[in-house]
């Protein structure tokens, strides 16, 4: 195939995992040698200054679902740059079937990051069973999800796969933080449950250890991040929460943080897992969705239950007490992401599902 123009069509440019996988497809397919195009249906933000040299990035500055505004000015920058491959994450993939059904003259692939994978009896989706006619090609992020569609969606079943979430960071040698420090990586949302990390913070506090955690995301549920506010006040948390908010020095912080914890509460593959493996820092996660694969054993982290704030203290305890241990954990998990979890995994299933050479 002589021309390869690849397009991505993302919601935001905020720092949740979808966002994050979208940067870093761009990045990749751009050193693969295709012309990169990264279209943001609405807005920047924290992860904007990741994007790499030499991916094009467009900004549709979309005001609602029926902005025909934006609309026409992703139909013209197809018109114009006739891609290859068009690639939707997540709900941006409505605006892509209207142009496939228009007469959009490309393969449409979906990219479903669903995070409440576990909760697919409460939020079915089933309009996606009328939408699918016009889609070529579904990407899910974790097993659960690739058997739902492969379910709902028979007749579509070999063009649906599973390919797990990857990281791409570039890291710098840096100082690590004076106090030992827990760095969770996470979108302010309920999904996210933050409310549980503070409650294990607080039963840690009152054995009067040592330790700071550092909240990092974009704030995408405001009512959520002002229960967090207000968890960190009442529970008197000042001394050991940060509420630090949107970041774009994310590789900075993985170098400087001892460890990486996630509290969540339901998760596909979630992408601030994969980051720590790669910063090679030890990591607490809770069990939820394709999360277990990787910590798949004591050798590599520390997995307990959601909503359990007691487990999760004693697996944070645990980790501090032997840092040592902790450190070489950390490596084991390091050497793990780079081989299953890197970007060669990734583009070799990506383009095996799409049928199309990688040369």
């Amino acid at each position: 195939m002589s021309k390869k123009v690849f397009f991505q069509l993302v919601d935001t440019l905020a720092m949740g995992g979808t966002e994050r996988m979208s940067v870093n497809m761009a990045k990749v397919l751009h050193e693969a040698g295709w012309e990169s195009h990264l279209i943001v249906s609405r807005n920047g933000g924290g992860l904007e200054a990741d994007v790499a040299d030499g991916v094009h990035i467009h900004f549709l500055g979309k005001k609602s679902f029926y902005d025909f505004r934006a609309f026409w000015k992703l139909m013209r920058l197809v018109q114009k740059k006739k891609p290859n491959v068009f690639h939707a994450h997540s709900t941006s993939i409505y605006w892509v079937v209207a142009l496939k059904i228009l007469g959009g003259n490309f393969l449409s692939v979906w990219h479903d990051h669903f995070g409440l994978s576990d909760q697919l009896d409460i939020y079915p989706r089933k309009d996606m069973i009328v939408l699918s006619k016009w889609i070529d090609r579904i990407v899910t992020v974790n097993q659960k999800l690739e058997d739902y569609w492969k379910g709902l969606i028979s007749y579509k079943a070999s063009t649906i796969q599973t390919i797990g979430n990857f990281p791409f960071l570039s890291f710098v040698p840096v100082d690590k933080f004076p106090t030992f420090t827990f760095l969770n990586l996470a979108n302010f949302r309920p999904q996210k449950d933050q409310l549980n990390l503070l409650k294990a913070t607080q039963i840690l506090s009152r054995k009067g250890l040592e330790f700071r955690v550092l909240l990092v995301g974009e704030y995408i549920d405001l009512s959520w991040k002002r229960q967090i506010e207000q968890e960190i006040q009442s529970k008197k948390l000042e001394n050991w929460v940060n509420l630090m908010g949107p970041s774009v020095e994310v590789s900075k912080l993985l170098g400087q943080a001892n460890a990486g914890i996630l509290s969540s509460e339901s998760e596909g593959l979630p992408v601030a897992l994969l980051e720590y493996g790669l910063a090679g820092i030890p990591v607490i996660c809770t069990a939820v969705g394709d999360c277990p694969k990787v910590i798949s054993s004591r050798e590599l982290g520390w997995i307990v239950p959601p909503k359990n704030a007691e487990l999760l203290a004693n697996a944070m305890e645990e980790l501090m007490k032997d840092q040592f241990s902790a450190n070489q954990i950390g490596k084991q998990l390091q050497e793990k992401v780079e081989k299953d979890f890197g970007k060669k995994a990734f583009l070799s299933s990506y383009f095996n599902l799409l049928k199309i050479s990688e040369n």
